[in-house]
């Protein structure tokens, strides 16, 4: 009763994003959200398929995409990312899951996002530095994501996950205005600073399902990323960039050859409801030869920076342990193309 229930509850909440999502798709809703790192693509191989990876991604990079996979860990299984992002920015992810048997798995996560170096100011007066301002040195920046996710498998069908993130951002000490006057015996405009440190915390969540039909290798899953709180630097709220997505994910051969052996062709598509841009759809494929060798394409659609990509993946085993080395390479509209590289492991 439970497992229908919830299966049902898992598809009605999908029929209701279908059918809304083109209600909402008027509005452009840009710059509503903060620390955005938080919705880079870290996974190779799923940024290689485009993204579309809702119903696609498997093992331990399902933490950052749909922890409801996780319910599938055989034993133990760690994952580690590293994406060269926009204007000489990095984001790195890591993650380590553990099965607990009957009782579901859980999984342990890191996101870390390296600004570089930036140069720091201040505000100075035009008799100390004819430019009004004097560097400070390089700031001290910190933006990271503390995860803890459990799955559990409802039934041989259908599957859930949760994932709680603590986030924190520390932007340094800075100087802001507090009074601004003109000095009645020099003339002169006198502002008066004091010094904040510029630090939040927060907290978010990311729920994730996933449910085979039953016909051939065809999935459907869902999930909410980035649920949190408003967060308050000055007097303007902001939240996590909350996402929903939907997708379908299935191995063609299944339907075009199913007694070929040692080929796969996985294929994916993903609908997208962001709070902070209009709808988007991701798509993508994966040529898998003899479960070792893969190559990979995808498409970002209604994307302001990031359109096509290509992958490619290498499957190995060391001592014993299952082992994957993936590669993708995303076109970047305005900016320096993006590569992704990602290790993860099974034991």
């Amino acid at each position: 009763m439970l497992c229908r229930t919830l299966r049902y509850g898992f598809l009605a909440i999908a029929l209701w994003l279908v059918v809304a999502s083109p209600a909402l798709a008027w509005k452009k809703k840009v710059a509503q959200s903060g620390m955005t790192y938080l919705a880079v693509t870290l996974g190779a191989r799923e940024s290689g398929m485009g993204d579309a990876s809702v119903a696609s991604t498997q093992g331990v990079q399902g933490v950052f995409f749909n922890p409801a996979v996780l319910a599938d860990l055989r034993s133990f299984g760690a994952a580690l990312n590293q994406v060269n992002w926009l204007v000489d920015t990095r984001v790195y992810g890591a993650a380590a899951a553990y099965s607990l048997g009957r009782w579901g798995s859980l999984a342990l996560d890191l996101v870390y996002m390296d600004y570089g170096d930036i140069m720091g100011t201040e505000v100075v007066d035009r008799s100390v530095d004819i430019r009004g301002y004097r560097l400070t040195g390089p700031l001290s920046i910190e933006d990271y994501a503390i995860g803890i996710s459990w799955a559990y498998r409802v039934s041989d069908r259908y599957a859930f996950g949760i994932r709680y993130k603590r986030v924190h951002e520390d932007l340094g000490e800075a100087a802001y205005a507090i009074r601004e006057y003109t000095d009645p015996q020099t003339g002169q405009l006198v502002r008066e600073r004091a010094v904040k440190d510029w630090a939040i915390n927060s907290w978010g969540f990311d729920f994730g399902s996933y449910y085979s039909t039953g016909f051939k290798s065809l999935s459907l899953a869902m999930a909410m990323q980035n649920l949190s709180p408003d967060v308050k630097y000055w007097y303007e709220e902001f939240s996590l960039p909350l996402v929903f997505r939907i997708g379908l994910s299935a191995n063609l051969m299944d339907f075009l050859a199913p007694t070929v052996e040692g080929v796969d062709l996985n294929v994916a598509v993903d609908g997208l409801h962001p709070t902070d841009y209009t709808e988007r759809v991701h798509v993508g494929a994966e040529l898998v030869l003899w479960n070792r060798f893969a190559a990979r394409a995808g498409y970002k659609f209604n994307h302001d920076v990031e359109t096509f990509s290509l992958g490619l993946g290498f499957g190995f085993h060391v001592g014993g342990v299952s082992a994957r080395l993936d590669y993708a390479y995303t076109a970047a509209n305005y900016f320096k193309d993006v590569s992704r590289f990602s290790l993860e492991f099974l034991f």
